[in-house]
């Protein structure tokens, strides 16, 4: 949940130079031909998940709002705490808000009233003190108090999730984790009691407080490695734990009459997620309503991974959610407040598009989006509020998640209902442009409405204006450091636009071996060859492909911060030999630019099946193949009867 080794996610950039051979590249850099970023695709209403809504972990900030048994309240001021909710849930419409819907309700075990080991801020009251002590429905005030002034503003979904059992049921006899990290710290015969101890609690809430829980989740980063006497609740619960609690959790609910689901793997991270989730028995598979994860992530972290998820969420015709976020750590000191307002950015736009999040969790604004002030005044407003915002203000609940195309920077949301289209771009380190072709959609506008935030202190969420091209393109300067979101109302999809396929981020799968294409060593630099490679590695293996006009598409690489195009090594028109790395006629990644590309960097796909084709090099009119064995992707002459020469896009 909040560990110390959450790094830099990495964005995607495109170079301007266009490159045949590395001699070039190296003369040309010698020279200082600077850098530019563009991001280009086609948005097309081809739908994916329906949005339900953005919301928060409740948990500590009740403490710090409103006081706690051991936390003094940071604001005392009624009205000022008034203020700070408004911040957070409410329409977007009325006024400044994050327009959030979801509040996460922190079922806390309650610690052994001994111990003063925790912040007192993350100490929070449990509702029963012993085995045979009755329920105490009076603790636990500040958090019960947020959730109510959340419902208040409009929330109207609520998850319950479990950080640890009440200590009386662990075996180190502390609710912050057990004596050896990652041990299971709960006692094998307190199973029960712990189910029983959730599931009165959400059929109280249910029957005394108006609150409906649609969901619990009773292991909260049980991958974690909780020890007793640490800073907070926290529980490492084993494969066969969760095999058992899982199931039995759920049948309790529902003979109880509770509609309420249980969710799971609640892991730290994506990769954690999957692998949790992949260890569990098929009983306990069964009894999960839903898959949440949480989304701490390292570098570059990564696209296949997110992909994974998702599809084990499609398996299983099961959503999933976001569950938890926040940034940043105190060994994260050195970065500005615009490097985690991006980081934020990026992640939402990962979570939403790559893993499928039907719904996505803040985990504490007080972590660098909303600062309290210390002499009790008004809250202050930090750029991941803003950044935040860029997002939830203006793709709503009941949005759908649409393709952008190549656009490998932009968000894409779609509303029915408001005929209107938003999209959500970010830009790092260089100033860029978009090329947002729009042409899949009638009724398009002379001018669309444009909400900016940028690293300067004084821009944010900037109202300005943008005007489309005469061909329907939205083409933006954008600043370096930058968010940007365009509001395009009165829009309807044509009704031929969800029949590119192709456009976007996908894995390449060679019919005939089963390998991905990847980017050898998982280089980031210009020359790198692409190779066969057992699916399922990193990002290395999703490429963007980005519709570049008369049937034609670029293909990015994005693991790096380099964003680089395949290429046909040389431009040759020969055949390659399939062995040499790098050598003339094989597939590498190289510069891509933002006008006209060569074409040995253009490729035409003739479909084959559903989602498979035979990719054609436009110089050459060579086909990509994979010629088996250790080996290298090369282009060779066309052979429809060769299933080395066939390649399955899959879904990131």
């Amino acid at each position: 949940m909040r560990r110390l080794w959450i790094a830099v996610i990495a964005a995607a950039c495109l170079f301007a130079s266009i490159h045949s051979d590395a001699q070039t590249f190296a003369a040309e850099q010698a020279n200082g031909i600077p850098e530019a970023r563009i991001n280009t695709g086609k948005i097309i209403a081809r739908p994916q998940q329906t949005l339900r809504g953005w919301g928060m972990s409740l948990a500590w900030e009740a403490n710090d709002l409103y006081g706690g048994d051991r936390q003094p309240a940071q604001i005392k001021n009624p009205k000022i705490q008034s203020d700070y909710m408004d911040l957070l849930y409410g329409d977007p419409a009325s006024r400044l808000t994050l327009g959030f819907t979801i509040a996460r309700y922190n079922i806390a075990g309650g610690d052994d009233p001994s111990h003063t080991h925790m912040r007192p801020d993350a100490q929070l009251e449990g509702y029963q003190s012993g085995p045979a002590a009755p329920f105490d429905w009076n603790r636990d005030v500040p958090q019960r108090k947020m959730l109510q002034e959340a419902k208040k503003r409009g929330a109207a979904i609520f998850e319950a999730a479990s950080y640890s059992p009440p200590y009386w049921m662990t075996l180190s006899g502390c609710s912050s984790g057990s004596k050896d990290a990652r041990q299971d710290n709960l006692r094998p015969d307190m199973q029960e009691s712990f189910v029983n101890y959730l599931a009165t609690v959400v059929k109280h809430f249910r029957d005394a407080e108006g609150i409906v829980f649609e969901s619990v989740e009773p292991f909260n980063e049980p991958d974690g490695g909780w020890r007793a006497g640490g800073s907070q609740e926290g529980y490492a619960a084993s494969i066969a734990t969760q095999n058992a609690v899982i199931p039995m959790l759920a049948n309790r609910l529902k003979h109880d009459g509770l509609q309420t689901v249980v969710a799971g793997v609640d892991a730290n991270n994506i990769s954690a997620a999957i692998s949790m989730a992949g260890q569990l028995n098929p009983d306990a598979v069964e009894a999960l309503g839903r898959f949440d994860t949480h989304d701490y992530h390292h570098a570059v972290d990564d696209l296949a991974k997110l992909g994974e998820y998702k599809t084990l969420g499609e398996k299983r015709h099961t959503s999933i959610w976001m569950s938890e976020l926040g940034c940043c750590f105190k060994n994260q000191n050195e970065k500005d407040a615009m490097w985690g307002a991006l980081f934020m950015a990026d992640s939402i736009r990962m979570d939403l598009r790559d893993l499928g999040a039907e719904a996505w969790i803040l985990w504490q604004p007080d972590w660098e989006v909303i600062a309290f002030d210390p002499n009790g005044g008004e809250p202050q407003l930090k750029k991941q509020y803003y950044a935040i915002g860029q997002y939830s203000r203006f793709i709503r609940p009941g949005f759908q998640i649409i393709s952008a195309g190549g656009a490998y920077h932009t968000l894409a949301a779609y509303s029915q209902a408001a005929k209107r289209l938003v999209l959500v771009t970010t830009n790092d380190d260089a100033p860029g442009s978009n090329d947002l072709d729009l042409t899949a959609f009638t009724g398009l506008p002379r001018s669309v409405q444009v909400y900016r935030t940028t690293a300067d202190e004084t821009v944010n969420l900037r109202e300005e204006k943008a005007t489309l091209s005469s061909n329907g393109h939205l083409i933006d300067p954008l600043p370096a450091h930058s968010i940007t979101t365009y509001v395009v109302d009165g829009v309807t999809p044509r009704p031929d636009a969800s029949a590119d396929v192709i456009a976007g981020t996908h894995p390449i799968v060679a019919q005939a071996t089963g390998r991905c294409m990847n980017i050898v060593t998982n280089a980031t630099q210009p020359g790198a060859a692409i190779i066969p490679y057992a699916c399922g590695a990193y990002g290395n293996e999703v490429f963007n492909f980005v519709d570049r006009g008369g049937g034609f598409y670029a293909i990015q690489t994005v693991n790096g911060l380099e964003n680089l195009c395949l290429n046909i090594s040389n431009g040759t028109g020969s055949p390659g030999d399939g062995r040499t790395r790098g050598g003339p006629g094989n597939l590498i990644q190289w510069n891509c630019g933002e006008a006209s590309l060569p074409a040995n960097e253009l490729f035409h796909l003739e479909a084959i099946g559903t989602d498979t084709y035979r990719i054609h090099v436009k110089n050459s009119g060579l086909c990509l193949e994979e010629p088996g064995g250790a080996s290298t992707i090369r282009q060779n002459r066309c052979n429809a009867a060769s299933p080395n020469q066939v390649f399955k896009l899959g879904n990131t």
